[in-house]
């Protein structure tokens, strides 16, 4: 969310390292003055207004990229990460606001590149960009974009709708891109070629779920993408619901290169319920919704306010995730 991408900065200088993205919102967001039924209390991903949906986020140059990063890349995940909060609703994004503020190394060539992968991207998921602005900074990129949808008479699946004994759904597999940033940063891991550009491209360029968008909104009953890990997100289905959950590790669908890696590498399972940006849907709903393709049944909603982790090694510390590189 813009909210935090603003925040991480000015706390990393005032030493609030403490505090995440729900802290913030919970904080100075979730309170009577900012309450209102357009912002579902800030307990979203999206703001809702009459039949329309929005949702904006920011990536930065040394948080949520790398400098070195091809610059269309970098268009095309800050397309991305930004779809995929409406694409888990069950609706297709339509318009898109863009905000550029742009750092030295942001020089013409780069941003020929940038631009070239962003029209790419529009084109692909059928996006209309109708404005947005452009500014300088001294140091390092930040970008933004916010989308817009119309639901069409489709209904609006809320974070916070799931029922007791609902089934716990997961799209694609999980924990690719996480493993994939530790391996930028860990070049001495010893994997095959076929498996480190697999799990980096993950991280480099998210997929989110446009394939199943009428899949979700015809049978989700609760949803969120899986922006920061799968424990963190379904913490955040279970809360705002007020129930539990349990989960069984060993149903979590692993790529092979994932599954490599973490046999090799047993304490990176952590990655797998604590990473993030996989920009997979988690949706709860009916039995037998794993009939589809690329859909896997992980759990099940109940009573409480518990996580319980199934089959997991608990002596691995799970992390809370942080988007920065």
């Amino acid at each position: 969310m813009v909210f935090w991408t603003l925040f991480q900065k000015f706390t990393e200088k005032m030493k609030y390292n403490n505090m995440n993205e729900f802290d913030f919102i919970e904080k100075y967001l979730s309170s009577k003055q900012n309450s209102n039924k357009f912002s579902l209390n800030f307990k979203d991903d999206v703001g809702h207004v009459n039949d329309n949906i929005f949702s904006t986020d920011t990536i930065c140059e040394g948080i949520h990229f790398f400098s070195e990063d091809d610059p269309s890349m970098v268009a095309k995940k800050l397309i991305r990460v930004n779809i995929s909060d409406i694409v888990a609703k069950g609706i297709r994004p339509m318009f898109c606001l863009l905000n550029l503020s742009l750092g030295k190394k942001a020089n013409i060539d780069w941003l020929d590149k940038f631009m070239k992968g962003f029209h790419s991207d529009l084109d692909f998921y059928k996006l209309n960009l109708i404005g947005g602005d452009t500014t300088k900074t001294l140091q390092k990129s930040v970008l933004s974009l916010t989308i817009f949808a119309d639901l069409k008479g489709k209904k609006f699946i809320k974070r916070s709708s799931s029922k007791k004994n609902d089934f716990i759904y997961v799209t694609g597999s999980i924990g690719d891109s996480s493993l994939g940033l530790y391996l930028r940063k860990n070049k001495n891991i010893k994997i095959s070629k076929k498996h480190s550009d697999y799990l980096i491209n993950r991280y480099l360029l998210p997929q989110p779920r446009i394939d199943l968008v009428n899949f979700i909104n015809k049978n989700a009953s609760a949803s969120t993408d899986i922006s920061d890990g799968l424990y963190s997100d379904l913490s955040n289905i279970c809360k705002t619901s007020n129930l539990g959950s349990e989960i069984y590790f060993s149903k979590i669908p692993l790529s092979d290169a994932a599954i490599k890696i973490i046999k090799d590498n047993p304490l990176l399972a952590k990655n797998i319920l604590s990473g993030g940006d996989d920009y997979e849907v988690l949706f709860t709903g009916p039995p037998n919704l794993d009939r589809k393709k690329n859909v896997t049944k992980i759990g099940k909603m109940i009573t409480g306010n518990k996580i319980k982790l199934i089959d997991f090694d608990d002596r691995i510390r799970l992390d809370g995730y942080k988007h920065e590189i």
